[in-house]
């Protein structure tokens, strides 16, 4: 066992509290990383704020990147100590049958850590192990299968944002849609995954990336980011929309907010043919409605799109090759760092949506 401080979540709706708590050492397949950056998803705030159930106490964060601290006994692994890691939620068997397939995000594989959490309080009471990495706190003890290597000039803010948000979204346009030259794609919600799914869009060769935002300020940042045109939700977006395109509706739709009204909102902007893909996660027990006769007329689809459906030991590579080549802009992805002390001001800058992404770094 190793003392570790972390932002602990008691119940929901409540502000999160730094405690010494104590994290196991790993075991084979496992390995504990020292954590450098830590990025703040809406994922995280939505069990916070209660919009997801999950078991209290508990520690989240799961945009992690650090350092290689300590490798179980008897883990067959290239990695060794002081290795530059990100983190993901993504864990993966390597047996099953999703793994066969290579479609990581569907693992059913059962591991020690999906039964047995890391983490516990000095009393001894089981704490949680949030999104199965337990980020905001100064370590980590993860599957091997979450541990991606990255290069030591990739700076760890930068990193963080590799292991859920910017995959998310980038995901979202390159492994469920499949976005190609020339196609005609509408972003609905311009926080970081939908700011990352336009940054995809763009690479993919999209000959519109249309960002749809009711805030002004994530409107220019939407154009900063690679989008062609930028437009407030509205009644006639359909016919606007058509204005911009020269009489087409989307090939692509990213619904990148978890807003049950942008759902419905987005169908009325399809083509047929076209493919409406949900990224972002609404809360337990929202439901919309579509007519399946009209879907089926005209040909359209309903993709989801957990993580992007990634593959992070390749995909994180990957886009580690565009930020290389000046094609994916994570810099001004990153709006603030915190030390894990100011973790509280970190989420409300996250709610109050003036900030793309906050981050929390133990070690400052």
């Amino acid at each position: 066992m190793t003392l570790i401080k972390a932002a602990v979540c008691h119940e929901p709706k409540t502000d999160l509290t730094i405690e010494e708590i104590r994290l196991s050492d790993p075991e084979q397949d496992e390995i504990r990383v020292t954590v450098e950056a830590c990025a703040i998803c809406h994922s995280d705030i939505t069990y916070i704020d209660g919009g997801w159930s999950i078991g209290y106490p508990v520690v989240l964060g799961h945009e992690v990147s650090g350092k290689v601290a300590e490798i179980g006994p008897g883990t067959e692994t290239e990695l060794s100590i002081g290795d530059q890691v990100v983190v993901s939620l993504i864990r993966t068997c390597g047996q099953c049958l999703a793994c066969e397939r290579g479609q990581d995000v569907a693992c059913t594989g059962k591991l020690r850590l999906h039964e047995t959490s890391p983490l516990e309080a000095k009393t001894g009471e089981v704490i949680t192990h949030g999104l199965n990495t337990g980020g905001f706190a100064e370590e980590v003890v993860v599957h091997i299968s979450q541990c991606v290597p990255v290069p030591k000039d990739l700076p760890a803010n930068f990193a963080a944002l590799l292991g859920c948000g910017v995959m998310t979204g980038m995901g979202a346009v390159f492994n469920t849609a499949e976005v190609k030259s020339g196609d005609i794609t509408v972003i609905v919600g311009c926080g970081g995954v939908g700011l990352a799914a336009i940054q995809g869009a763009k690479i993919s060769g999209a000959k519109y990336v249309i960002a749809v935002d009711p805030l002004a300020n994530k409107r220019e940042l939407a154009i900063k980011f690679g989008a062609t045109h930028t437009l407030e939700p509205s009644e006639d977006l359909s016919e606007i929309i058509q204005e911009t395109t020269e009489g087409h509706l989307a090939d692509v739709i990213f619904v990148s907010t978890a807003a049950p009204s942008a759902i419905s909102m987005s169908m009325k902007l399809l083509s047929p043919m076209g493919a409406l893909v949900l990224v972002g996660m609404p809360e337990d027990g929202v439901k919309t409605e579509f007519d399946p006769g009209l879907l089926a007329a005209r040909n359209q689809r309903i993709l989801g799109s957990k993580m992007g459906t990634s593959r992070p030991h390749s995909d994180i590579p990957a886009m580690i090759g565009l930020w290389r080549d000046g094609k994916l802009d994570l810099e001004n992805m990153v709006s603030s760092t915190h030390p894990l002390e100011n973790i509280n001001d970190a989420l409300n800058e996250m709610r109050s949506g003036s900030v793309i992404r906050a981050l929390v770094c133990p070690g400052s």
